[in-house]
């Protein structure tokens, strides 16, 4: 992910598109990096570089993200303890951990009913 942001042009639209993959709006971005949902734009539209600091919390903030929604998978129901530990050795912020969550266990959800609505139509025809 890293590599894709700082190498890639268009590392707005990289960034941009995690956004999405997760179900964030810019203001929810912005949130979890201490930004306004207009400097998300900025970054998202290419006026406006991410700095190095931007990158490295976007990508923990991601990865935590990524983990949770692995937990979910894994296990109905998600060991805090866990996640608050791998948080901490991140250094992301313990008190963005239930808005991170939310959003990780809201994209799992949807991800998962529009994967099971594809595989009844499949099954059933539309």
């Amino acid at each position: 992910m890293a590599g894709e942001i700082f190498l890639y042009d268009g590392s707005g639209e990289v960034i941009r598109e995690y956004r999405k993959r997760y179900g964030m709006s810019q203001e929810e971005l912005g949130k979890l990096m201490d930004l306004r949902r207009e400097s998300i734009s900025r970054i998202e539209n290419g006026s406006v570089t991410p700095t190095f600091e931007f990158v490295r919390m976007f990508i923990k903030t991601m990865a935590m993200i990524e983990a949770i929604r692995v937990e979910r998978a894994q296990n109905k129901n998600i060991e805090v303890y866990f996640l608050e530990n791998l948080a901490k050795e991140s250094g992301l912020s313990l008190e963005k951990l239930p808005f991170i969550m939310k959003i990780a266990v809201e994209s799992y959800d949807k991800k998962l009913i529009k994967i099971q609505k594809s595989l009844k139509e499949e099954k059933y025809g539309k």
